[in-house]
């Protein structure tokens, strides 16, 4: 059973907007090493009357070397295109979703970002620096200008909420997850099967309006989420390809129930702090974590979370106990065999013969324990999800 939803009220006994929005973004270290700009651009907004959160990665390779800039347009594009909507939709729509992609991706963000492009490039022409290290086919296409805003490629993933519905919308890679207040998790977009690897649909592309893929939801048909996420492939990309979308819930999930324990300040400074980890001691890729909170539906639904992680916890430990016999088995077997060695060596001995044993290789340092507790002895967030991201690198998985 749902719990019940909280309404604000405003003076003017009109609903207020419950939600708090976050973003946050690193420089990876490979871009840090190469001397390159973040090419990840991210945008919040919180009102009484609405929630924004969008990210933007730009390609960062060769042929799009002007990708940061296009990011920061894509964002821009989006927080206005986003805003404009909210205003336009109301409950007498009758086919939002269809409007969404009219209005919104294919009449606005889409257009807009071309036409700040134009301007960019009105502003800043050409130069030969800029196509040095492109490849031919591009640096033909550039010479003649031709495809120019293919130099600004990026992703986009942008989500707004109200008191009466939320929407989202994405085009490439990257990835926007939602938690209810009923303890459930889904990624309500759906995924783009074109996207695999480091391979990725843009914007930027010419059937990027046919391409981006949407989603709307009135509160009244389907409850409302206690918290949207959306990450650029700066964190998904850390965990493997097969399960990526349970092991971003485990993420989501700690992260949600850090909200409603260290409350949404202290979290978001963890949240920061995680994005330096996944940046610097992860995959090393520019990365950008953003989206929104109801901190009071995550404290309900804290309950539901604690129960599950209680339950895998228990049922680790319950694996541990049935691997153990096997290991001690191996010992067993491990201490026979160097017992059987002892007595040969002593046979050898005893008959005048010398034979030293091999040397046994030097002991391996213990792995770094996981940083940061938060609020007294317990974990914090980054130890919490950290520490799983280093088991899953040290598994080869």
């Amino acid at each position: 059973m749902l719990p019940p939803r909280r309404t604000t009220i405003n003076k003017n006994g009109s609903k207020m907007n419950i939600y708090q929005s976050f973003a946050h973004s690193v420089t990876g270290i490979s871009h840090t090493k190469q001397g390159k700009a973040c090419q990840d651009a991210i945008f919040k907004h919180y009102s009484e009357n609405l929630a924004i959160a969008v990210v933007a990665d730009g390609h960062g390779d060769d042929n799009c070397f002007r990708s940061d800039r296009g990011a920061k347009f894509a964002a821009e594009c989006a927080a206005r295109g986003l805003k404009s909507f909210a205003a336009y939709i109301n409950d007498s729509q009758e086919n939002p979703q269809a409007a969404l992609r009219e209005r919104l991706i294919e009449q606005g963000i889409i257009p807009a970002w071309y036409g700040l492009v134009a301007q960019d490039f009105a502003k800043f022409p050409l130069t030969a620096q800029d196509i040095q290290n492109t490849g031919e086919k591009y640096r033909r296409q550039y010479m003649a200008g031709e495809n120019l805003h293919h130099a600004y490629g990026t992703t986009l993933i942008a989500a707004a909420i109200t008191k009466d519905f939320w929407f989202a919308i994405h085009i490439g890679d990257g990835r926007l997850s939602a938690l209810y207040p009923d303890g459930s998790f889904d990624q309500p977009v759906p995924w783009d099967e074109k996207c695999f690897l480091n391979v990725t649909t843009s914007i930027c592309d010419p059937d990027a309006a046919e391409r981006a893929r949407c989603y709307f939801s009135f509160h009244r048909e389907k409850p409302p989420p206690a918290a949207v996420f959306l990450c650029t492939d700066g964190i998904d990309d850390n965990y493997p390809v097969e399960g990526n979308e349970k092991h971003l819930y485990k993420l989501y999930r700690a992260v949600a129930l850090t909200f409603a324990e260290d409350g949404f300040e202290k979290t978001c400074d963890q949240l920061e702090k995680l994005a330096g980890r996944f940046a610097n001691e992860g995959k090393g890729d520019d990365t950008s974590i953003a989206g929104f909170v109801d901190m009071q539906a995550v404290k309900k639904a804290a309950e539901i979370w604690q129960k599950e992680v209680a339950a895998e916890e228990q049922a680790a430990q319950a694996a541990t106990q049935v691997a153990a016999p096997a290991a001690a088995g191996a010992e067993t077997q491990a201490a026979a065999q160097a017992a059987a060695q002892a007595e040969a060596q002593a046979a050898i001995e005893a008959y005048g013969k010398t034979a030293k044993p091999e040397a046994a290789p030097p002991e391996k340092p213990a792995p770094d324990k996981p940083e940061e507790q938060a609020g007294g002895s317990k974990p914090g967030l980054i130890a919490k999800v950290f520490g799983g991201i280093l088991a899953l690198f040290k598994s080869g998985k």
